[in-house]
């Protein structure tokens, strides 16, 4: 029995890690965060292109399309601005002619993808064509995207901002709301609400025409569908179905507004400039509208009603993927008549798929990373080739279903389940030949002093691996006018990468010096943090003192550079103490020691603030708190830094407590803060005199030349009465 149990509990140790993987992608695809959504939402375009490339002979697809499409286009474009008689915006009695030639060439649905926000010219003509024809489709907007959820009424009447709404008449909405949060559309709404009521949108309007149904009618709302007339919709979600696109921008059939309104009884520019009749609305161009769904909208780039969709043109390389909002609204109206709907896999089925990929892929990697085998990597790579194999294999079973059934089988679930699968395989493999000290280690090494690193081998309970809300300090430095500074070193670039690794090698000395932890370099910029992942009481002060060390040390290598024909570098420091979230933070593949939150941003935000002030280091009130007893300050301002509501009071470091300064030092930086108290009570003359005094015994004090230029406005245009001092950053 002994030996049974020695036997089997590891194997249900790994199904439970291989059960484990595949719940955790299960709960991750319940939680669906925004960064998984967005690769799910690249597959799902991949697809369209994918689908829409693999067509032989796109020129005689598009024909077919178009000749077989219930859908056409009316477009209102530039040329046709230069063919009409009246300037852009038309008289509305073009309109009415437009609606009366559409009606004689026997159109099914008119729908007009134009607002009629304000009264125009000749709208009476207009409103009588209105009054005759009941399959004309009105447009109106909404404000924001409001899904079909529950409606409460409130009034008795519609309204809606089109001029020309009378009860009665049919409207559709036409804003394009089914964006997703990469301004793509890919989704659209059956209705949404405008005011009071439950309104179609414009696809849904027309079809209303085309069902026969009341011009108030909606989609029915159900649990998996929206029904309209005798079609079944599959949802997407709550609000909306996706759009099966048809290919890209121009693929349904334009007819220009010129070519629709220029008949017998109508004189376009170039009529009546060469006094002949051209008459292009002729017996050819009446038999494309025979029974069709026609769309009139504005394809004009300056009316800005163009949208991101999944498909680009290949025939125009690189140019943004854009299709008109007129041209949206026929894709939905084809899809509904061709009942060609995008169906999502089945919720379930892929729940099981997601589980079992995770088991199977865990239990064929594992054994091979366990093989006993010189060749590690090679062993590494052979994994790696399973990993793959599975996630070709998923998305080719996806690309397939979509390509020959329209069903969307999620990729990015499964396939993070087979990853997470391998990073699992990886993990026990690891855990199992590994000591907890020598992992502790090889994790903190990098970035935190030897001493500090034999301190948690030797008590490895001080470190929590993971994430900890902790009050620490963090420090950001930066070379002030690096960009500069590089283009000294155009022709020789080498030259910069010495001089950047002699300056950051100097100051990661001092960093580990004053046992700090160094988080990252990123160019010539630090960061680095105090207080963990061993606590330490003093790590603001710690903090303080390696910027003013790193500023010691700066003053003494600037004359040998300078003597080596380099650029004496100038560092700006910024210092913050809070609460924030500390521990081993990134990928799957890659992780880094690091701090997140307000605080770590706030010290960014102060490093660079530094050039407003002409200040090296600049500490935040929450810093100076813990230290006001060590250290000597010069005041700076309140100040709100950029994505922030409350101001913040910061300080100058000039020195530790038991810094010589000279008695004209001394006295400039007593001038100076009595020169600040008096700015602060409006008394812009006497406060300037003390800045000015402040100067002159100390140039050093660069801040009391900016307060002497902030008083002096101040005394020509006073600040309001509530003014409170605060200096607003708009910069980072």
């Amino acid at each position: 029995m002994a030996s049974f149990k020695k036997t089997a509990l590891p194997i249900l140790i790994k199904i439970a890690l291989g059960l484990g993987i595949g719940g955790v992608v299960v709960l991750m695809s319940i939680w669906d965060p925004d960064f998984i959504r967005r690769v799910d939402y690249l597959t799902t375009d991949y697809r369209f292109q994918n689908r829409y490339d693999r067509i032989d002979t796109l020129d005689a697809y598009k024909a077919d399309f178009q000749q077989r499409s219930n859908v056409i286009i009316v477009g209102i474009s530039e040329e046709d601005l230069k063919a009409m008689p009246d300037a852009f915006p038309f008289p509305r009695s073009y309109y009415a002619h437009l609606v009366e030639n559409l009606n004689r060439a026997g159109a099914k649905v008119i729908a007009l993808d134009l607002t009629f926000e304000n009264v125009g010219r000749e709208d009476s003509l207009f409103d009588a064509i209105l009054q005759t024809y009941d399959n004309v489709i009105l447009a109106v907007k909404i404000e924001s995207d409001i899904g079909a959820g529950r409606f409460y009424l409130r009034s008795t009447e519609r309204t809606y901002s089109n001029v020309f709404y009378k009860p009665g008449r049919r409207v559709g909405i036409v804003s394009v709301a089914g964006k997703d949060n990469d301004e793509v559309a890919r989704r659209y709404f059956p209705l949404m609400a405008v005011g009071d009521y439950a309104t179609p949108t414009f696809a849904f309007a027309a079809l209303n025409v085309g069902f026969g149904l009341p011009d108030t009618a909606t989609a029915d709302i159900r649990e998996e569908s929206f029904v309209i007339g005798d079609r079944i919709i599959p949802k997407f979600d709550e609000y909306s179905f996706l759009l099966n696109y048809y290919g890209p921008d121009k693929t349904f059939r334009y007819v220009s507004f010129t070519q629709a309104i220029d008949d017998s009884l109508f004189q376009t520019k170039d009529e009546k400039e060469m006094e002949e009749e051209i008459n292009l609305f002729d017996e050819g161009t009446m038999g494309l509208f025979k029974d069709k769904i026609v769309l009139v909208g504005s394809t004009m780039p300056e009316e800005r009603d163009f949208h991101n969709t999944p498909l680009y043109d290949p025939f125009k390389p690189g140019e943004i993927t854009t299709m008109n909002g007129v041209e949206i609204h026929a894709t939905a109206i084809q899809n509904i008549l061709d009942q060609a709907y995008i169906v999502r896999a089945d919720r379930n089925v892929e729940i099981a798929l997601i589980v079992l990929l995770a088991l199977v892929s865990f239990f064929i990697i594992l054994p091979i990373r366990k093989i006993k085998f010189r060749y590690v990597l090679l062993l590494e790579l052979t994994a790696l080739v399973v990993v793959v194999l599975f996630l070709f294999g998923i998305f080719e079973v996806a690309l397939l279903s979509f390509q020959n059934s329209n069903l969307l089988i999620n990729i990015i679930n499964p396939s993070l389940a087979v990853v997470l699968a391998y990073i699992g395989a990886a993990v026990y493999q690891y855990l199992g030949e590994r000591q907890q000290k020598a992992l502790i280690k090889n994790v903190f090494s990098h970035y935190i002093s030897s001493a500090v690193v034999n301190e948690l081998v030797a008590n490895p309970e001080k470190a929590k691996l993971g994430g900890d809300r902790r009050e620490l300090t963090v420090f950001f430095s930066d070379i002030a006018g690096f960009t500069s500074i590089s283009e000294q070193f155009h022709t020789k670039p080498e030259g910069l990468v010495e001089l950047l690794n002699e300056y950051l090698d100097e100051m990661t000395a001092i960093i580990l010096k004053h046992e700090g932890t160094l988080d990252k370099y990123e160019g010539d910029a630090i960061m680095a943090f105090w207080g963990a992942p061993i606590p330490q009481k003093d790590h603001a002060l710690r903090t303080c003192l390696a910027s003013l060390d790193m500023q010691k040390r700066l003053t003494q290598l600037r004359p040998k550079w300078k003597k080596e024909g380099k650029p004496a570098l100038e560092v700006r420091c910024g210092i913050n103490t809070g609460v924030m979230i500390v521990g081993n933070m990134g990928g799957k593949d890659r992780f880094d020691y690091t701090v997140i939150g307000d605080s770590v941003n706030l010290a960014s935000r102060l490093e660079g603030a530094n050039k407003q002030y002409g200040s090296n280091t600049m500490i935040s009130d929450f810093t100076y708190q813990h230290v006001k007893d060590n250290v000597i300050v010069r005041e700076l301002d309140l100040i709100q830094v950029k994505g922030k509501t409350e101001p913040v009071k910061v300080w100058e470091l000039l020195g530790t407590a038991d810094l010589h300064m000279t008695d004209g030092r001394r006295q400039s930086l007593e001038l100076y803060h009595e020169g600040l108290k008096l700015y602060r009570a409006r008394s812009w003359e006497e406060a300037i005199a003390y800045f000015q005094q402040a100067k002159q015994l100390d140039p050093t004090c660069r801040v009391a030349e900016i307060y002497e230029q902030r008083a002096s406005l101040y005394q020509l245009n006073p600040p309001p009465a509530n003014w409170n001092g605060v200096f607003v950053m708009t910069t980072k």
